[in-house]
């Protein structure tokens, strides 16, 4: 058996060089897999439509706040023709969201990027609306008889606060 002695000096010294100059490896953070994944699935999301979240959060912004005051995005389906909006408005303002009909779509396509082509509108009940509480004022046996019932109490702070509440549960109003 020969030995190449020329080719083990050779890599003798290639060994020492390698031991003086090892190098640290230099650490490469992993991209997160969401980036990928949002790369990836951008076409389609442009495609299916904004999420109703983000409609909802600024559908004011979007519409208008007279608009917004009287319709709320449900959800965005799919259908032949393109991507359909479902809006909830009550019975009595679906003609008015109906004539605005090409302006919510203009709007909603600009803000949102994606390709709406038509509205259903969900129609409900109107809002309930509250009943309008006229405070009447404390009359004088009761304004009497509450600060009776507060005299016993030492502190001016709180004589004060229990007044003001007293006299709020008694009218049926509330002071800032």
């Amino acid at each position: 058996m020969t030995v190449d002695w020329d080719k083990w000096e050779r890599e003798r010294e290639a060994e020492q060089r390698l031991a003086q100059t090892r190098a640290v490896p230099v650490y490469r953070p992993a991209r997160p897999m969401g980036a990928a994944v949002a790369r990836a699935l951008r076409p389609l999301l442009k495609e299916a439509g904004p999420a109703p979240e983000t409609l909802q959060s600024r559908w004011t912004e979007i519409v208008g706040m007279r608009i917004a005051a009287i319709t709320e995005p449900v959800r965005v389906s799919r259908a032949k023709g393109g991507n359909v909006l479902h809006l909830r408005v009550p019975s009595a303002a679906a003609p008015i969201i109906q004539h605005a009909t090409d302006h919510i779509l203009e709007r909603v396509n600009l803000a949102s990027g994606s390709k709406i082509t038509s509205l259903k509108l969900v129609q409900t009940a109107p809002p309930k609306q509250l009943a309008l509480v006229i405070p009447r004022p404390l009359t004088p046996e009761q304004r009497a008889e509450l600060v009776k019932r507060l005299a016993p109490v030492q502190s001016n702070a709180l004589r004060s606060a229990l007044s003001h509440l007293g006299e709020a549960v008694m009218t049926g109003t509330r002071k800032g």
